[in-house]
């Protein structure tokens, strides 16, 4: 995200830890001009820190965030060598 930091209203906080995150992003936007994207990106990681999850498992949780990736190395590397065992003897 950007290095900008925001201060975000007991409303958009009671949104989150109510599970309304619809709700919240649309209060944050409302107060911050931000876009869609960013707005969703820092609710969901304000709703994970609210959880208590760590960064990570938030990041591997999103869809195209670092879990995305692993699975994509994972798939990458279960072709490779079911080509190399087959094809490449």
């Amino acid at each position: 995200m950007d290095d900008h930091e925001y201060s975000l209203s007991d409303e958009v906080i009671a949104a989150v830890d109510s599970g309304n995150k619809i709700k919240a992003i649309k209060l944050l936007r409302e107060e911050t001009g931000l876009g869609l994207k960013e707005a969703k990106d820092l609710i969901d990681a304000l709703a994970a820190e609210r959880r208590g999850d760590p960064p990570i498992a938030a990041a591997m949780s999103e869809e195209g965030g670092a879990g995305g990736m692993i699975k994509m190395v994972i798939a990458i590397a279960a072709i490779l060598a079911i080509y190399f065992y087959f094809f490449a003897g």
